[in-house]
């Protein structure tokens, strides 16, 4: 990340590579989410994570820990591989 300081605006550049990975990272999610037939307020509430905070990663727009990821894998019954996996 890349911060440019321009007057008063301070504009923030994402590494491509890494809004890649949290492109796929929330794909993934939404698919294995939807596959268990789980809408994400019934995701957020059942398994203890917010439903807004599941949205942005869904999107893209959040940038979990690997201990969120680790939560949302343990959720889904699947291995943290799979979150990441590339699925055409």
């Amino acid at each position: 990340m890349i911060l440019i300081v321009r007057g008063r605006y301070v504009y923030i550049a994402v590494d491509a590579a890494a809004m890649d990975v949290r492109l796929r990272l929330g794909k993934n999610l939404r698919r294995l989410r939807r596959a268990k037939g789980l809408g994400q307020e019934k995701f957020a509430l059942e398994f203890g994570i917010d439903r807004t905070y599941v949205s942005g990663i869904e999107r893209g727009v959040r940038n979990p820990t690997v201990t969120v990821v680790q939560r949302l894998a343990d959720a889904l019954e699947v291995p943290i591989a799979e979150l990441f996996a590339e699925i055409e």
